[in-house]
């Protein structure tokens, strides 16, 4: 395991802010909100902000006062138990996000030793230049850091594809798995049944879906398709990069996180240059896809279900096809970024799993 400290060259950082300076702006037609995609008076807010006011300096100390690492091209953070007792988990986070995501919930773990790696292409981590990248190899990876960290039995959770990593954890490794925590369920992942066999709840979740699928899935069908393409914009422009990744964070949450957590986020990937090679994830899992099925594995599913554009509230009954589920909490706020939006949520629960399993 190498140490890691993480520093954005300054003419990286001024390249930035000279980009942001000169973006050009579409027009948008009056009163039309977000039904086209991100409303361009917020957009031009978050761009000032981004270029006028967010300290990425004063991140970098937040960031190095936490033990980073790199090991065979992951970057990491670890933090362990004050008590020297810890229970092992690893966190995975999905995308757009980063490593980032569950750093507000650290302090809160204090029962833990905990591992958050950041997924392969996405910030300091690199991606094999090879396809195939899917579930399973990310899941296979993270239990070789484990097993290297000296963590023969470990818990694991997730959200986004993190989920989708963490059920292919506990799928491939069942007996080294000591439970799992998610709050999404990863569409990959999904029960397949026969609309004969639903019953009416898990119809109307199922419709709800649909619904947000037709609106909110154009996305996922070109970066499972043709990410190159659309990385070419997202690579040369700071205020695209912020217009794409934005709109998810402001659609699928409930309260969007502040400017300040936008543009470290941004930044991440913009100073890395990952946004294709983490977009390559909807490519590989379409190519490249898991079988998925039961998982014995005690599972916890937390329920986030606030979306501003609404996704729709899994019923426990259709998840309960896929997993062994042992905690079922709905929450009263909070939507896909759980752990963002709602860390000491999150985290309360996450420990309550884990000490009931211990």
């Amino acid at each position: 395991m190498e140490p890691f400290r993480i520093h954005v060259a300054d003419e990286v950082l001024d390249d930035l802010r000279a980009r942001l300076h000169q973006a050009r702006w579409p027009d948008q037609i009056p009163g039309i909100g977000w039904e086209q995609g991100t409303e361009l008076d917020w957009l031009r807010r978050l761009i000032s902000y981004w270029a006028h006011e967010f300290d990425w300096r004063a991140w970098e100390r937040k960031l190095n006062a936490l033990g980073h690492f790199t090991w065979e091209g992951i970057h990491f953070v670890h933090q362990r138990a004050l008590s020297g007792k810890g229970v092992p988990l690893v966190l995975t986070h999905g995308w757009p996000g980063s490593f980032l995501d569950y750093l507000g919930m650290l302090p809160m773990l204090e029962y833990f030793d905990v591992v958050i790696p950041s997924l392969p292409g996405y910030g300091f981590s690199a991606r094999p230049p090879r396809i195939g990248i899917n579930y399973r190899h990310v899941s296979d990876c993270w239990h070789r850091l484990m097993s290297e960290l000296g963590y023969s039995r470990y818990g694991a959770g997730g959200y986004d594809f993190g989920s989708g990593v963490t059920t292919i954890l506990a799928l491939d490794h069942p007996e080294e798995i000591i439970g799992i925590h998610l709050t999404t369920l990863e569409s990959d992942i999904a029960p397949v049944v026969d609309d004969a066999g639903l019953s009416e709840i898990e119809r109307l979740y199922l419709l709800r879906n649909r619904a947000w699928c037709a609106t909110e899935r154009g996305y996922s069908a070109i970066q499972s398709t043709k990410p190159q393409t659309v990385g070419y914009g997202l690579n040369d422009s700071p205020a695209g990069l912020a217009a794409y990744l934005g709109e998810k964070w402001h659609s699928w949450s409930e309260v969007t996180p502040s400017d300040d957590f936008l543009c470290a986020s941004l930044t991440l990937y913009w100073a890395t240059q990952t946004v294709t090679s983490s977009m390559r994830d909807y490519w590989d899992n379409r190519r490249c896809p898991v079988d998925p099925a039961y998982i014995h594995t005690p599972t916890a599913f937390g329920v986030f279900a606030h979306e501003k554009v609404p996704e729709g509230e899994p019923p426990r009954s259709y998840l309960e096809r896929v997993y062994n589920i042992q905690r079922w909490t709905v929450f009263p706020r909070g939507g896909h970024f759980a752990p963002v939006e709602a860390p000491a949520l999150v985290a309360g629960d996450l420990t309550a799993f884990f000490r009931d399993l211990s």
